[in-house]
């Protein structure tokens, strides 16, 4: 995995956003808490933490939380997991829809039998939301060049760099 830094300029780069954007998003979530802050120490940022990343900067709202623990009509892993899990192996992913305005998200991929599964997560509590929809659709190439931007991010050390490093050419 790569740090926190690393996964902002990468989520800046893959969804086409203006620079620092990711960064900006990932300071309001540690500023609520939601990602730790280890400031000074470059430590790897799990898939849970990249996926409320990617929650913060759809939904342009600090309720990410919210998003996280929707729980699919059907049963099963909240959505925090399941788009945790298609950060890391995002092939089977054919679509995702997460509607910006209330909590609520569908998410189309190809199931265990090799066949198209629809999962969709709403709140247990319904919110009032206006009378018009904004849903944000994210095809499986973010998620895909996503998955090989963090597996190929360079390693960070923390301290100066070595003695040969600093006076080699390039």
């Amino acid at each position: 995995m790569a740090t926190s830094k690393q996964v902002c300029e990468i989520l800046d780069d893959v969804m086409r956003l203006p620079p620092r954007t990711a960064s900006w998003h990932a300071q309001r979530l540690r500023l609520a808490g939601l990602l730790p802050a280890t400031q000074g120490i470059p430590e790897h940022i799990s898939s849970e933490h990249v996926a409320a990343i990617i929650l913060a900067i759809v939904t342009s709202s600090t309720m990410v939380d919210d998003y996280l623990e929707l729980k699919p009509g059907t049963g099963g892993p909240t959505f925090g997991k399941v788009l945790a899990g298609f950060v890391d192996k995002p092939f089977d992913l054919l679509d995702l829809q997460i509607d910006s305005l209330a909590p609520g998200a569908s998410v189309t991929f190809r199931g265990p039998d090799n066949g198209v599964s629809t999962l969709t997560f709403y709140s247990p509590s319904p919110k009032p939301k206006p009378a018009f929809d904004r849903d944000v659709r994210l095809g499986p190439e973010v998620f895909i060049k996503l998955a090989a931007a963090i597996a190929t991010a360079p390693e960070v050390r923390a301290g100066r760099p070595r003695l040969r490093d600093r006076y080699s050419r390039r």
